[in-house]
């Protein structure tokens, strides 16, 4: 595990220990706050919600708290779509197989674009990645900080989830028997800690 990601949880307090009622524990974890990303992590930025007009309403948050971050091509109820329409030939590996996140650096600010609807996942950056060179001469690129998994990662490695303040009510109120099985905090964009196991 990185030295960043270790700092990150040691600056997350009280994970270990048992859970308070939610209305203390709301009141109590919005006067925390901590820095979301450092150089080196990886994470995952989407909609909740598929912006396609014709696409079915799929809670794509709600898939990933109960099955991972998934490549489409190994997405059985085909609840894992792109709102991109990207067709890639002659590439070694099918961009179908693979899970797309960032790589935490200078370029990675064009993706943590702020506003309501888009959520990030954060991964544990320890989790081997594969990077565009690994991919070979004929990889098509389409962001700068993009690496790739193959095929799923597991809940287990995700290790926080953070929401626009706008949605940070409805996520909170949909989703929080998710967190709680998981295990992972939810933040605001603005560092706020939502929820956190305790």
């Amino acid at each position: 595990m990185s030295d960043q990601h270790s700092k990150r949880e040691a600056n997350t307090p009280g994970r270990k220990a048992e859970a308070l009622p939610d209305e203390r524990l709301e009141s109590r974890a919005r006067k925390k706050r901590t820095v979301l990303l450092h150089a080196g992590d990886l994470f995952h930025v989407a909609t909740r919600y598929p912006r396609k007009p014709k696409m079915a309403k799929v809670d794509r948050l709600a898939g990933i708290l109960r099955k991972g971050l998934m490549a489409p091509a190994c997405c059985e109820d085909g609840s894992v779509f792109s709102d991109l329409n990207i067709v890639v030939t002659g590439a070694p590996v099918p961009y179908d197989s693979l899970v797309f996140l960032h790589r935490c650096g200078p370029e990675s600010s064009l993706y943590t674009i702020i506003e309501p609807g888009r959520f990030m996942v954060f991964v544990d950056p320890a989790l081997p990645a594969l990077t565009p060179k690994d991919m070979g001469r004929n990889w098509a690129i389409l962001c700068r900080d993009e690496v790739y998994v193959r095929d799923r990662i597991a809940p287990e490695s995700l290790t926080g989830v953070a929401v626009h303040p706008a949605d940070a009510d409805s996520v909170m109120s949909d989703l929080m028997a998710d967190f709680r099985r998981v295990g992972i905090p939810l933040y605001d964009y603005d560092g706020n800690v939502l929820w956190q196991k305790r």
